[in-house]
């Protein structure tokens, strides 16, 4: 017996609901799709074409992941360039879920529809006979907009697979010319996550800006920096306090809504030496920095 592809009545959502799962719940699947939505928003690769694979007979996960990972080899050597969606195919009435999958690829290139499916149908044909598929190609007008159809976005028509098959939601074929900048060179997805990531956190720091105005008495004879004393109050402070120290003294704005200290703003502008060498003992503590926010503030501000 065939085991069962997808899950007849998944959960809305559960306490552990997080992104990365596209099993767990309708709501963490929400979260995860658009998330890569996201991704393929801001990676330079704009597909042309939507590639539907169908496969018109049950498979177990297995089978299907080993079809697939012999598919894309295949499909990789012919210079296809795509990311792809693996999903639960629905019945002619699109009421009820079937025992069967389908392939969405989502691809640039500059081949005809019609040499694109008859690449594809090749490509398939060396694997399984010409009855047990289905290959359509059609042109992508508005990525923009079809990209969150492609992830299946917030569509309660769309069915989950069972947790812990042997297949991924999203694959790419060819990597190293699919994750690319807008101006073609390439790139990984890792740095476009990172791009997200600082964006966000962008967002939540900009939201947090305060400036910090010091204070110029008139210059005073000043002793040289004691170094251990300097040394002790840097190692009893937390990297936020630290980081906005050092924007106060940049001039630039602070964003973790720490206090500073009077000596900060009234004293140490008079003594210029001093004020150097704060400056320059923070940024070598701050570069070390094990906290994130500190760390995508420095490359945000500094």
């Amino acid at each position: 017996m065939i085991e069962i592809l997808y899950q007849e009545y998944p959960k809305s959502e559960t306490p552990l609901d997080y992104l990365g799962s596209f099993t767990l719940s309708r709501r963490s699947y929400d979260l995860s799709a658009k998330h890569e939505a996201v991704v393929l928003l801001r990676n330079g690769t704009v597909p042309n074409y939507t590639i539907t694979l169908k496969y018109l007979k049950e498979m177990s996960a297995s089978q299907i992941a080993e079809l697939w990972s012999k598919h894309s080899d295949r499909l990789q050597r012919a210079g296809i360039v795509g990311r792809v969606a693996i999903e639960i195919t629905k019945n002619k009435r699109r009421t009820r879920p079937v025992n069967r999958v389908h392939y969405h690829l989502a691809v640039q290139d500059t081949r005809t529809s019609d040499e694109l499916i008859e690449l594809v149908e090749c490509v398939c044909l060396c694997e399984m006979p010409a009855s047990s598929f289905q290959v359509h190609c059609k042109p992508i007008d508005n990525w923009q907009k079809r990209v969150w159809y492609f992830v299946k976005y917030k569509r309660p028509d769309n069915y989950l697979f069972r947790p812990n098959l042997p297949l991924q939601k999203f694959y790419t074929i060819n990597k190293k010319k699919w994750w690319t900048y807008p101006d073609g060179r390439p790139r990984t997805r890792a740095s476009i996550e990172y791009q997200i990531q600082l964006f966000a956190i962008a967002k939540h720091l900009k939201e947090s800006e305060r400036f910090i105005a010091l204070q110029f008495p008139k210059i005073a004879n000043e002793r040289p920096t004691d170094y251990s004393k300097l040394k002790t109050v840097l190692d009893n402070e937390e990297a936020e306090t630290l980081y906005d120290w050092y924007s106060i003294l940049s001039g630039k704005p602070t964003v973790f809504h720490t206090e500073p200290p009077d000596w900060l703003l009234r004293t140490l502008p008079s003594q210029p030496r001093k004020c150097n060498d704060l400056f320059e003992a923070l940024e070598k503590k701050l570069v070390r920095t094990d906290s994130i926010e500190v760390m995508y503030a420095m490359v945000l501000y500094h």
